[in-house]
């Protein structure tokens, strides 16, 4: 890894992890593009705890809400919490067959024509106006189930969630929100994961991931922006055209 490398890898990940066109494959796509070496698993986890960071602040004032008065959130609380066990079962128990999936170009191609197919398909759902109180116990589990297939390369996790929710008659900007929620501990988990498998740290792979971690933190800030306003547009259906794309440009690399 070099610093070019370093600082493109960094702005991928802030672009992609929170709009809905998955960073994951983008990450392998451009592997197999540009000859990239994978990245560091150090390398890895740290990207991911600058997208972390970048939510976490835009979400600062609905967190620093839930913290100060914890008895009226208990609902939000547990209703992500709901959201995240179909994650966190999947990553645990199917962890080696989702890594595998990975190498395989096919399954990259097939999860941008899955994110594009449930991005079109909200053009054609009517709002129901069920708000983020609104949500029930199915609705969260269902969301969860769809960002549990979203640990397939390049199924978007963003793209999943949001679609669901408003599959399941939630408003945009409400499924908006909850999938910033469930983001937090699926990032988290994730980070939690790599730090298992860091065996040892060179000064050069602390030295390229001080460089990648400003961009992504930077751009994920602003990717959560622009998704925010771009979603009170009510076009987000636009980015399926931008995931066909991508899985036809996988399909050419399988041969």
């Amino acid at each position: 890894m070099d610093i070019i490398q370093a600082i493109f890898l960094g702005i991928v990940q802030g672009l992609t992890e929170f709009l809905p066109v998955s960073s994951s494959g983008h990450l392998v796509l451009f592997q197999k593009v540009f000859g990239f070496k994978e990245a560091p698993v150090f390398f890895d986890t740290i990207l991911h705890g600058a997208t972390l960071a970048a939510v976490i602040f835009y979400l600062r004032k609905d967190i620093l809400d839930i913290i100060k008065d914890i008895k009226n959130s208990q609902k939000i609380i547990i209703l992500v919490a709901l959201g995240t066990i179909p994650a966190v079962f999947f990553g645990l128990f199917f962890r080696d067959t989702i890594e595998k999936s990975f190498n395989s170009v096919w399954l990259l191609s097939a999860g941008f024509f899955i994110t594009a197919l449930m991005l079109f398909a909200t053009k054609f759902l009517k709002e129901n106006g069920k708000n983020i109180t609104g949500i029930s116990w199915i609705d969260s589990l269902v969301v969860g189930v769809f960002q549990a297939l979203s640990i397939l390369p390049s199924i978007s996790r963003s793209g999943a969630t949001i679609s669901s929710g408003i599959f399941m008659g939630i408003d945009r900007r409400s499924a908006l929100k909850f999938s910033f929620l469930l983001s937090m501990p699926a990032i988290l988990g994730a980070i939690v994961l790599q730090v298992f498998d860091i065996n040892g740290v060179s000064s050069g792979e602390i030295f390229y991931s001080i460089i990648g971690f400003f961009p992504a933190m930077f751009l994920g800030f602003w990717s959560l922006k622009f998704l925010d306003k771009y979603m009170a547009n009510k076009k987000f259906s636009l980015f399926a055209y931008y995931c066909l794309v991508l899985g036809f440009l996988s399909l050419i690399f399988i041969y």
